[in-house]
């Protein structure tokens, strides 16, 4: 027995196309494993403009006007001019995938659009980190109360899976506490600097591999890290947390002599995210900052722009899950295998 499930997508940057591509690949894999075919009736973005047609869109077409012009032509039958919200309704979707840019400062407006997608009886999959840091518990406890999914996966670890491993493969288990090397442009900065390279020569290579922004604060200042340990506190360890509650060190101030005198202590210096017992946050210490940690940790192996967590729970004991060099493909997966997930449970 077939079912279709129509979805809308808030955002088609790099994620989004590549997301897009991903569904036409699985397309066949879909039919033939869930008996499900995937429709998109609504796509919203800042730059690129609008389509809505609640019958369905042509993703091959979408995907094509994207490469050749890098927008949605005007012309298009299906071409609308309005917001997010908006095109939420006018899509009339079964779900929301939400692929906004992350609002360091209140997680806006990607958990607006979430609460509107839920209230409208829809399921949402997110990429962004954003709505989790800040207001985790509200949504969560509003897709209960609607009888709807909303899902993360892909919000700290591209395709890595953290949460599921934790929902689906530590039952029974607490999370006591989470330390992790979260962002790649970090990670590879100070591999650059082992080398024997300045601050300021390798935050050029990151960005000429784009790998960093043009306005690289986000990564090098810790507020990248601040909403994922958030948000993984959050979810895993019921921390009442947003990202001001953390305590971030800029990496700015490490240099290659810095890397060298940790060397010859038997240490690495690791951006590290930490989640740990304390006094605020739900009981929980939150900090973003530049550590000395032995050659023996299983994080000081872990380069480029590769990324890790370690969860210290009270029945498994110490897991640490590394993700090698992930690129665009993996956090697209991300998104992907919560699609799988929403597909499965509600057969």
């Amino acid at each position: 027995m077939s079912r279709t499930i129509k979805y809308c997508m808030a955002g088609f940057g790099n994620v989004g196309v590549r997301f897009a591509r991903l569904l036409l690949e699985k397309e066949a894999e879909l039919r033939a494993e869930y008996g499900c075919e995937m429709r998109l009736t609504g796509i919203c973005t800042r730059s690129k403009g609008t389509l809505i047609n609640s019958e369905g869109l042509d993703l091959e077409k979408i995907l094509a006007m994207n490469e050749e012009t890098g927008r949605f032509d005007e012309k298009d039958d299906d071409f609308v001019r309005c917001g997010t919200e908006t095109m939420i309704a006018a899509s009339e979707a079964d779900l929301l995938i939400e692929l906004t840019t992350l609002s360091i400062d209140d997680g806006e407006p990607a958990a607006s659009y979430i609460r509107t997608a839920l209230n409208r009886g829809m399921h949402v999959i997110t990429a962004n980190k954003g709505p989790e840091a800040w207001r985790f518990d509200e949504l969560n406890a509003l897709a209960e109360e609607k009888g709807r999914m909303f899902l993360y996966e892909t919000i700290v670890m591209d395709g890595t899976p953290v949460f599921n491993l934790v929902k689906k493969n530590l039952r029974g288990n607490r999370i006591l506490g989470i330390k992790g090397i979260l962002n790649g442009t970090t990670n590879f900065v100070l591999g650059e600097l082992e080398r024997g390279g300045s601050y300021e020569s390798a935050v050029k290579e990151a960005q000429r591999i784009q790998l960093a922004e043009a306005d690289p604060s986000m990564d090098v200042d810790g507020w990248d890290g601040a909403a994922k340990i958030c948000a993984l506190a959050n979810i895993l360890m019921g921390a009442k947390a947003n990202p001001k509650a953390v305590h971030v060190e800029s990496l700015a101030d490490i240099d290659a002599a810095d890397v060298a005198a940790a060397r010859e202590k038997g240490c690495r210096i690791k951006y590290l995210c930490r989640a740990e017992a304390g006094d605020e946050n739900g009981g929980l210490k939150l900090s973003v900052k530049p550590e000395l940690i032995p050659f023996g940790d299983p994080l000081a192996s872990v380069n480029g722009t590769s990324a890790a967590v370690t969860l210290y729970t009270d029945l498994a004991g110490e897991i640490s899950i590394v993700q090698t060099d992930p690129g665009i493909l993996q956090t697209a997966y991300g998104v992907y295998s919560d699609l799988c997930t929403l597909i499965e449970s509600t057969q």
